[in-house]
């Protein structure tokens, strides 16, 4: 189960301790490229201007894209790259590959499930 919940664990954490402390990375960051992505392929995903991730059995659900970004990218990557993937060059293709379950309001972007997009585990 922790590796179930591992990434939302590590968003929640850096929402607590993280928001507003920026980051060593500027926009262009794999972290920031990885969030983006998942973020735009969420809010494709569903009909009308919310977005939703799914992992392991969770949804997360998002009023619009610039909330989805808020917490993936402002607060996921507040610390990088390494604290919040274990490689995320090898997640950001896995990311723009996955795809969406459901349909109209209640479709989500179904989030890879790989090692590579899991927050290492000192990241915890």
């Amino acid at each position: 189960m922790r590796k179930d919940l591992s990434i939302l664990v590590v968003l929640a954490l850096g929402l607590v301790s993280g928001l507003g402390c920026g980051g060593s990375e500027s926009g262009g960051g794999l972290c920031q490229q990885v969030g983006n992505a998942a973020c735009a392929k969420a809010c494709s995903c569903r009909e009308g201007p919310t977005c939703a991730i799914s992992e392991g059995g969770f949804t997360i659900d998002f009023d619009s894209e610039s909330d989805c970004n808020l917490f993936f990218v402002t607060v996921g990557c507040a610390k990088g790259d390494k604290a919040a993937y274990n490689d995320a060059a090898a997640c950001l293709p896995l990311v723009k590959a996955a795809t969406c379950t459901g349909t109209g309001t209640e479709a989500a972007l179904s989030y890879p499930a790989d090692d590579v997009c899991m927050p290492p585990p000192s990241a915890n």
